[in-house]
């Protein structure tokens, strides 16, 4: 044939082009099928829905009459894990399943034992601990028991657990009025204590959303935006950044300035300071290097009139901001309560060496996705974009394994599709299997 080297040639840059595009190898684990007419399993808030402790992987999900299932299984630290969860229905249920709010924040100490908080929205806390180390039971229903008269257990949102190298855990949630409390759990005493009842102003018309990350040196970082108290997301404004070495007892900010709780914002300077009506997101995710630098994902509306993911990160000397990716729609947050948003709040994480933005995106089919870049000494290279899976996953948002993270460096996301209308609707779903994705980096 006349044009044969011509189609050779064609065939061999279609195949090289599916190459490049498809860098990322992935390996499924199906868990069990789960309530999927809200985004309550999926939320980005949940800290964290999977974690593992040693060589044992623990998972919580709402199944779909609402009850919580635990399961574990061991991990391949590796390669891609097969084995098949070990799964546990407790008697624990949702008691507003239209409220995505509510979801199972989990967390291991460093006795193995595991810690469970659920159903939270401006609720009394409901709290749990395993009745041994790597059991799935759980004690009976008790209060956490801080050491302290100020202890804000009332009216809790937002519970979130994040653990120390020495085994112990932090816990910080939204507490009445708005204000936000963190409390340390050490281990070999088995005991709460409070470190701090408000670590934000909260007598000015503001409430404050936060991200936080514990770096493997135990230094929390914190980054968060002001709301006005009208719940309008179309408020949010600023992104401000603190930091503490001794577990929340002290603060500073990143030039090592001291502030003092209560954060007021008259007294802050944000670190990139966005108006109001941005499209600024709330609750979105952060990581820090191995110089301890914060990373903060987020996406706002930049000046092109596109909301757009950015990263803003500390580079040595000063904070930088970088948009990522290149989205062509805009859409825009309004409404109380939860949202039915065309793009997920991005998770973030970096070792150092390459960095990874997990998002899902309607503009993209709503599959789930990863921008990802390599640094360099001259800064980051551009960010690729890629598809990890084929198929819509419609509310979803990325929740990951950290600590298996930070200890093999393995990336694990807990994956269903979920549904949301907006204002806490519920969405008339049949339940969606639950997966464990694995990603080879």
């Amino acid at each position: 044939m006349k044009h044969t080297p011509y189609i050779i040639l064609l065939i061999f840059l279609m195949l090289l082009s599916l190459q490049m595009q498809a860098q990322i190898k992935t390996f499924v684990t199906e868990v069990d099928s789960g309530y999927s007419k809200t985004s309550v399993n999926t939320a980005i808030f949940r800290q964290n829905a999977l974690t593992t402790f040693r060589d044992t992987q623990f998972i919580a999900f709402y199944d779909n009459s609402g009850y919580i299932i635990l399961g574990k299984r061991k991990i391949n630290p590796k390669g891609f894990s097969s084995e098949k969860f070990v799964m546990e229905k407790t008697p624990l249920k949702m008691t507003r399943p239209h409220d995505a709010h509510n979801v199972i924040s989990i967390a291991v100490d460093g006795d193995g034992f595991l810690h469970l908080s659920f159903d939270q929205h401006n609720s009394p806390l409901r709290y749990f601990k395993s009745v041994a180390p790597f059991s799935l039971k759980l004690q009976e229903f008790k209060r956490m028991v801080i050491d302290s008269p100020k202890a804000k257990e009332n009216e809790v949102t937002y519970p979130e657990f994040y653990n120390f190298s020495n085994g112990d855990l932090l816990f910080v949630y939204r507490a009445a009025g708005n204000t936000s409390a963190i409390n340390y759990y050490n281990t070999k005493e088995q005991k709460w204590h409070s470190v701090v009842n408000n670590l934000f102003e909260n007598h000015a018309m503001l409430r404050a959303y936060w991200q936080i990350t514990v770096s493997k040196n135990d230094v929390i970082h914190i980054s968060w935006l002001w709301r006005d108290i009208s719940y309008d997301p179309n408020t949010n404004h600023g992104i401000y950044y603190a930091k503490s070495a001794d577990y929340g007892k002290t603060w500073q900010t990143i030039d090592g300035d001291t502030i003092r709780p209560v954060f007021l914002r008259q007294k802050l300077k944000p670190i990139k300071d966005i108006p109001k009506n941005k499209n600024l997101i709330n609750q979105t995710s952060m990581t820090s290097d191995k110089f301890g630098r914060p990373y903060i994902a987020t996406y706002y509306r930049g000046d092109d009139s596109i909301t757009n993911y950015h990263l803003i990160y500390y580079d040595g000397k000063e904070f930088q901001d970088i948009t990522v990716g290149n989205r062509k729609t805009d859409f825009q947050l309004s409404g109380i309560g939860t949202l039915s948003i065309p793009i997920s709040r991005p998770r973030l994480i970096t070792d150092g060496k390459k960095i990874y933005f997990f998002c899902r995106d309607k503009e993209q089919g709503s599959k789930i996705a990863v921008y990802y870049t390599t640094i360099t000494k001259k800064g980051l290279k551009p960010f690729r974009f890629e598809n990890i899976t084929q198929d819509s996953y419609e509310a979803w948002e990325p929740c990951l394994d950290t600590e298996l993270w930070k200890t093999h460096k393995k990336i694990h996301l807990f994956v269903q599709k979920t549904f949301q209308k907006n204002n806490e609707g519920i969405r008339d779903e049949k339940p969606t299997m639950i997966k464990v994705l694995e990603i080879k980096n």
